[in-house]
Order: structure tokens, then C-alpha cells, then sequence
């Protein structure tokens, strides 16, 4: 009965790290594909940089798991500092490299931003300097005043009531 108590443990235990160790590649196959896939100065549009950021934040997200399970993994070993300092290190490596990704992506969205808003100040100023036609308002007195008599009631406003 022990035994296959054992046994059955054993493969649980067995199981769970072949899967820590399937999620630790899958997060550094991921990691390299993104960097294959961004190679600095890849990204030249719009939706691009958008597709970056949500490969970056995927990344990100394995990256992070990879980082929890290898310090999970640390608490058992007798030097678990030293362990936890190089999956840290590991972490950081991997982080440093999506960073550039990101930071291209976000460099392009704001440069995007800018030409954006450069459009649109020229598009007012051009505005602003055409002549309008012919205004609507007559600005002159002689238009204002020719002929066009003022109702009495302008001139003249109504009497208060006087209070009881």
C-alpha cells in the first residue's frame, strides 16, 4: 500500500516539474520568437507597434511565470538565496530584451501621436488664415443704421408698474 502510495506521489512530483520545465522553455521559446519577430527597426506602422505591445505584455506574463516557478522551486535547495538571486538574474536578462521591443513600439505610437498633432494644428492654421466670404453680420454703422428702424418697444422699454 505504500508503495504505490509512493508511487503514485512520485509521479504527481515528476509530472509538475516536467511541466515547470515545459513553462521555463516555453517562456524562453516565446522570449527568442519575439525578438526574431521585432528585430530593431522592424516597426514602421501603426498597428505593428500596437501587435508589439500585446506580444510584450504576453511575453512579460511568461517571463514572470518562469520567474515564480524557478523561485518556487529554490525553497527546497539548501543555498536558496543564491538560487533565487540567479533566477532573478534570469528575470531581469529576459526582461532587458523585451524592454527594446517595447520601447520602439511605444516610440513609434508617440511619434505617430506627434505627426497627429501636427496635422492638426496646420489643418486649424491654414483654416484660420483663408478669408471667409462674405460676413454674415454688416459690421459698419452705415449698413447697420440704413433704414432699418428700431421697434418702439427697443427704444422705449415698458414702464415698471408701480408697487402698492
Amino acid at each position: 500500500m505504500k508503495l504505490t502510495q509512493w508511487a503514485s506521489k512520485t509521479s504527481i512530483t515528476l509530472f509538475f516539474l516536467s511541466q515547470c520545465a515545459v513553462s521555463a522553455v516555453y517562456a524562453e521559446i516565446i522570449e527568442q520568437a519575439l525578438l526574431d519577430q521585432y528585430p530593431a527597426g522592424s516597426i514602421n506602422a501603426v498597428a505593428a507597434a500596437r501587435t508589439a505591445l500585446t506580444d510584450v505584455d504576453v511575453v512579460r506574463k511568461a517571463v514572470e511565470q518562469r520567474f515564480a516557478e524557478g523561485r518556487a522551486d529554490c525553497m527546497n535547495k539548501f543555498f536558496m538565496t543564491r538560487c533565487v538571486d540567479e533566477a532573478k538574474e534570469i528575470r531581469r536578462a529576459a526582461l532587458h530584451s523585451i524592454r527594446k521591443v517595447e520601447v520602439e513600439a511605444n516610440a513609434f505610437l508617440r511619434k505617430d501621436r506627434a505627426a497627429e498633432r501636427e496635422r492638426t494644428i496646420a489643418e486649424r492654421q491654414s483654416r484660420a488664415a483663408r478669408p471667409l466670404g462674405k460676413p454674415s453680420i454688416p459690421i459698419s454703422g452705415a449698413a447697420r443704421d440704413s433704414g432699418n428702424a428700431a421697434p418702439d418697444s427697443a427704444v422705449n422699454p415698458p414702464a415698471q408698474p408701480e408697487k402698492p
